[in-house]
C-alpha cells in the first residue's frame, strides 16, 4: 500500500493543474493574430451597410442595394484576398415556408484554403438582416426591401469572417485543416443557410473539426448602459464532456495566450435563452460548434433601422476576431483528435490490473509526435491535470479511479500544436467526435 502511495505521489508531482502549464505562444500564430486590422473590420461593416438591406427576399436585381448585391460583393471581396482562397457561392432551391414567403434561390458566399487534410475548420458568420417596419413592432417577412442595415447584426460577424480569410490567406502558414470562411445566408428566416449545408456536410461524411460561429460580435454596449468591450461570450451545447465544450475550453485556453486580457466567458448553453444561430445545425449533427456574441447585447438595436456603423467598436470586434484567430490556427496547425471510442465497443478506458487504476488507450494520428492525457475529478468542468507521453498509446494511472475522474486525451504535433480534447464518454450519455463513430 505504501509503495501505490508513492506512486500515486509521484504521478501527481508531475501532473501539475493545469492552471499552471504555461505555453510560449508560437510567433507565427501572434504575427497572424496581430496582423487583423480594426480599419478593415470598419470598412467591410459600412459597406454591408451601405447595401441598405440584406434580407434573404430582398432585391437580387440591383447592382447597389439588398442581397444580391451585397452577396456579390462579399465574393468578390473573398476573391481579392488572396488567389489561395477557393471561392463560390454555396446554392440552394429554397420553396416557400415558414418565414420565407415565396420560392427563393439562397446563397451562403464560401472561400476555402485547402489544408494538407480535408478535415474543416469552419469560420462563420451571417450575411442576411432583418428590421421591423419603423412604425410597428411586428416583422412583415413578406416585405423584403424594407431597411435593415444590420451593422452588428450580423456585418460584425461577417466582417470578421472575411478579415479573418485575408489574414489567413495571406499568413505564409501551411496549415493540417482545410479552413472553411463562409458568410450564410437565411439565418433570420430560421438558419436555413447554416441549416442546408450543414445537412449536405453530414450527408458527405464531411470532417469537420470546429465551427466557430460569430454573431453580434461588435457592439459598444447595452441599451441599459452597460459596457464590457474586454470579454467575449462563448456558448457551447450540452452534453459537458461533449466535443462542443471541448472546443469551447480550447478557446479560452488559447485566448489567454494570444490575447491576454481578454476575457473568453464561457457560457453552458447552446445559445442565449430561446435563441438560436448558425452553430445550431452543425451542433445538433454531432459537430463541434460554438457561438460566439458580445458580453452586453443592446436590444433596441436589434432587428432595427437603428442597427448602424455607429453602434460597432472595431476595436473591440478586432479583439473578438483576434480570439478567434489564435484557436482556428492553434487547431489548424495541430494533428486531428485521437479516437477514444471503438466501435461497438464503446471508450477505450477500463481499470487496470488491480482494479483500481485507470487504464487508457487511443488511437494513432497521423502527424502526432505525441499525446496529453488530462484528467479532472467528475464533479469539476475544467480538466485539474496533464501528463504528456511520447512515443506510445496508452496510459496507466495508477490509483487514478475511472469511477471519480473524468479522462480525455489531445494529439500535439511536431510543432507543439495541440487538437482539441476527445474525452472518454460513457456508452449512449453524450456526443463523441464524429470521427470516432
Amino acid at each position: 500500500m505504501m509503495m501505490r502511495r508513492g506512486l500515486l505521489a509521484l504521478l501527481l508531482s508531475l501532473a501539475a493543474p493545469l492552471s499552471a502549464r504555461a505555453q510560449a505562444p508560437d510567433p507565427a500564430i501572434s504575427a497572424l493574430v496581430e496582423g487583423i486590422s480594426a480599419e478593415r473590420l470598419d470598412t467591410i461593416i459600412r459597406a454591408l451597410a451601405g447595401f441598405g438591406t440584406r434580407h434573404t427576399l430582398s432585391s437580387t436585381d440591383s447592382p447597389t442595394r439588398g442581397i444580391g448585391a451585397a452577396r456579390q460583393w462579399i465574393l468578390d471581396r473573398f476573391r481579392a484576398s488572396s488567389p489561395r482562397l477557393e471561392v463560390s457561392f454555396d446554392t440552394y432551391q429554397v420553396a416557400q415556408q415558414g418565414r420565407i414567403t415565396r420560392d427563393v434561390e439562397l446563397r451562403n458566399v464560401m472561400a476555402i484554403l485547402p489544408g494538407r487534410s480535408p478535415r474543416r475548420i469552419y469560420v462563420s458568420g451571417h450575411y442576411d438582416t432583418v428590421a421591423r417596419p419603423e412604425e410597428g413592432n411586428t416583422f412583415d417577412w413578406a416585405q423584403g426591401d424594407l431597411p435593415a442595415p444590420g451593422a452588428n447584426d450580423d456585418g460584425s460577424g461577417t466582417a470578421l469572417v472575411l478579415e479573418l480569410a485575408r489574414v489567413f490567406a495571406n499568413s505564409g502558414l501551411t496549415f493540417d485543416a482545410t479552413l472553411v470562411f463562409i458568410a450564410f445566408a437565411g439565418e433570420e428566416q430560421g438558419l436555413v443557410g447554416a441549416g442546408l449545408h450543414a445537412a449536405r456536410m453530414a450527408a458527405d461524411s464531411v470532417v469537420i473539426d470546429a465551427v466557430f460561429n460569430n454573431d453580434i460580435v461588435g457592439g459598444k454596449g447595452a441599451g441599459d448602459g452597460r459596457t464590457d468591450t474586454r470579454a467575449v461570450r462563448v456558448f457551447s451545447d450540452a452534453p459537458e464532456d461533449g466535443v462542443s465544450r471541448q472546443l469551447a475550453r480550447t478557446v479560452r485556453e488559447v485566448a489567454a495566450r494570444y490575447v491576454p486580457g481578454h476575457e473568453v466567458r464561457l457560457v453552458a448553453r447552446l445559445d442565449r435563452f430561446g435563441r438560436g444561430g448558425d452553430h445550431t445545425p452543425f451542433a445538433q449533427r454531432g459537430f463541434p460548434a460554438i457561438r460566439f456574441t458580445e458580453t452586453h447585447e443592446n436590444y433596441s438595436r436589434q432587428h432595427t433601422v437603428a442597427d448602424t456603423p455607429e453602434g460597432v467598436d472595431p476595436e473591440y470586434l478586432r479583439r473578438n476576431a483576434m480570439v478567434n484567430a489564435a484557436a482556428v490556427a492553434e487547431l489548424a496547425l495541430a494533428p486531428a483528435a485521437p479516437v477514444v471510442s471503438a466501435p461497438r465497443r464503446g471508450p477505450m478506458l477500463g481499470r487496470g490490473p488491480s482494479g483500481y487504476d485507470a487504464a487508457l488507450r487511443w488511437m494513432p494520428v497521423d502527424g502526432a509526435a505525441g499525446y496529453r492525457v488530462v484528467w479532472r475529478r467528475a464533479w469539476n468542468r475544467d480538466w485539474e491535470f496533464s501528463r504528456e507521453v511520447r512515443g506510445a498509446t496508452e496510459l496507466l494511472l495508477p490509483n487514478v479511479s475511472i469511477d471519480d475522474y473524468v479522462f480525455g486525451v489531445a494529439a500535439i504535433g511536431v510543432n507543439g500544436h495541440q487538437s482539441i480534447v476527445s474525452a472518454y464518454v460513457t456508452p449512449g450519455r453524450g456526443l463523441v467526435n464524429p470521427r470516432t463513430r
